[in-house]
């Protein structure tokens, strides 16, 4: 052989061998989609995972079977109103009463929240034991009540501030507060209204409040410890013994109390004759009536007394009065009989105070014979 016919020979057989390793490598990496399926498989196997949660509809049904057993609980918890009834059936209410403004009121509950916006109606209150949430900022008797809040003066409450105290009873006082009615109607609670213009209201509006708030001995003690303490107070007044009860104004108007009036009342329970009770009324002040110098000077009474509603240091009445034309010469101002009452107890808060007032008076009338 040829030396060229032996490379030939030689090429032949690389190229063949080449061929096979090539033929070797495409079968390698197409043997690859094999293994790789199996990836494949691995990964489409996941899927069942995916069909098990959608199995869980059954234990699905089970958690929607809880309904059934709530419907259990829930008939329980309604049944706490029976219990409540039972009190409520022992007790009176709802109570259906009269007021002193002869209107029906009926109180649905024992009243918790009570809001008063009158001093008559708080001392009423607190007298025969109630308590209060709130109150008009001129209730300041008994001391417990300062420590309220207020809810605006007893002449412009505040309605949204009353709301705010979400009461189940508000007490009012008849003559100057029933005007409002309607806007207290509107926050839903019942509205009672006590008078006080006289001896007699007084004792029934303590009874009153004692029904609603169900403290009736202890409304029935307080009126039997009124008696007393009138019974106690009482004095001999002399026959023709009179008193002239006066009030000015911003404008200095003179006002006299009539014995309708609260104040005019405690001068009657007294013994005292009133020289104005045939005037008619007139001005901002119930049962009071304006009255001249000249008529003053004509009346002449034995006693004058002065009430001054503004605070000091503003000047008190008694003490203006003397320089008033033509009274220097009044009987009760040369015998230094014109005295000054409390502005509180005698006109501001009519009430179970009543008696105190009446014994305030009695001992000027007793100290001047």
């Amino acid at each position: 052989m040829s030396v060229s016919k032996a490379v030939t020979h030689v090429m032949v057989l690389l190229l063949s061998v080449v061929l096979i390793a090539c033929n070797g490598d495409d079968a390698a990496s197409t043997a690859q989609p094999a293994t790789t399926a199996a990836p494949l498989a691995t990964a489409t196997t996941p899927a069942q995972p995916t069909t098990a949660p959608t199995v869980a509809p059954e234990p699905t049904a089970v958690l929607t079977q809880p309904p059934a057993p709530t419907a259990e609980p829930t008939a329980v918890p309604t049944q706490p109103p029976a219990p409540t009834a039972e009190p409520t059936a022992a007790g009176p209410y709802p109570l259906a009463v009269t007021d002193m403004l002869g209107r029906p009121v009926e109180i649905p509950v024992a009243p918790q929240r009570i809001v008063t916006i009158s001093p008559a109606g708080t001392e009423m209150l607190y007298a025969v034991g109630g308590t209060a949430v709130a109150r008009d900022s001129s209730s300041r008797y008994p001391a417990a009540v300062t420590e309220l809040p207020a809810v605006g003066g007893a002449y412009a409450p505040s309605m949204e501030a009353i709301a705010a105290q979400q009461p189940d009873l508000i007490l009012i006082e008849a003559l100057t507060q029933a005007r409002f009615l309607q806007p207290l109607g509107q926050i839903g609670a019942p509205v009672v209204a006590v008078k006080a213009t006289n001896l007699d209201e007084v004792v029934a509006g303590i009874m009153l409040i004692g029904q609603v708030v169900q403290q009736e001995e202890n409304a029935a003690t307080v009126v039997s410890g009124l008696q007393e303490q009138l019974e106690a107070a009482a004095v001999e007044v002399a026959e023709g013994t009179t008193a002239l009860i006066l009030i000015s104004d911003a404008d200095r108007n003179l006002y006299a109390a009539k014995p309708q009036s609260y104040t005019g009342g405690i001068a009657a329970l007294v013994g005292l004759d009133n020289p104005a009770a045939e005037l008619a009324d007139s001005g901002t002040f119930p049962g009071f009536a304006l009255v001249s110098t000249e008529q003053i000077i004509t009346m002449d009474p034995t006693f004058i007394f002065t009430i001054t509603p503004a605070p000091p240091p503003a000047p008190r009445l008694s003490a203006m009065l003397p320089r008033i034309p033509g009274f220097s010469a009044l009987k009760a101002v040369q015998s230094g009989q014109v005295h000054e009452l409390d502005t509180v107890l005698f006109v501001q808060a009519p009430g179970p105070r009543i008696a105190e007032a009446v014994a305030a008076m009695a001992q000027l009338v007793k100290a001047a014979q």
